[in-house]
This record gives structure tokens, sequence and C-alpha cells, in this order.
């Protein structure tokens, strides 16, 4: 993790293989690194992730995550290698909680949508 003043965001890079224990790791993280920023704005880099995660665990991870501290006052740009099925209904799962939350194929969109542009 670091931080971007560039873009006012904290930008996190995760690799390898995530399952719902090691998010729930990640997002204790994060959460104290948004709070010793001050900072509403991340970028999540899962280019080199592979998420082992069942439908029914995306469906509750905007709750998990709730208790684990994030907010939703939060703009979350989430970057994946490829945009599929499971992307996408993330996405929708936490748009539909009242998250601002977008999945990109792409580092520069994303880092465009932080910055508002």
């Amino acid at each position: 993790m670091q931080f971007r003043d560039d873009l006012n965001a904290l930008y996190i890079k995760t690799r390898g293989i995530l399952t719902a224990q090691s998010a729930n790791e990640m997002i204790g993280e994060v959460v104290s690194e948004m709070k010793r920023h001050g900072c509403n704005n991340q970028i999540v880099d899962h280019r080199d992730t592979v998420f082992n995660l069942s439908v029914s665990e995306y469906y509750r991870r905007p709750s998990i995550n709730e208790e684990i501290g994030i907010s939703r006052l939060w703009k979350v740009a989430m970057v994946f290698r490829a945009l599929d099925e499971n992307t996408h209904f993330m996405e929708n799962v936490f748009r539909n909680r009242g998250y601002n939350f977008n999945v990109f194929d792409d580092i520069q969109q994303a880092e465009a949508w932080i910055a508002g542009k």
C-alpha cells in the first residue's frame, strides 16, 4: 500500500489468491491506512490476483467490510486484468448497498475516475 498524493488516494496492489480470510485481513489494513492518511479515495489493483470467493461470499462482502470499518464515503476503484460476471456482480452488490464503487480493466481509467476526470 502507498498513498498517492497526485490522486489523494491510497493505492493497494494485491497478488496471489484472495480468500474471504485474506480479504478480511486486507480490509483491516486498508481501514487503518485510510484513517492514517485522512483520505476517502482508493485504487485496489487486483490485476495479479485470483479471487477464490463463492457467489454468496461476494454477496456478503459489503456487510463484512462494513463491520471491519469501510465507509460509504469512500470512492473505490477496483482494477482487474479482465472484467467478468463476478467482477460486475461484486460492483452491483456494493452499489446496491450504497457504496461508490466501480470496477475497471484499465488502470488509467480507474485513476481518471478517482481524480474526477
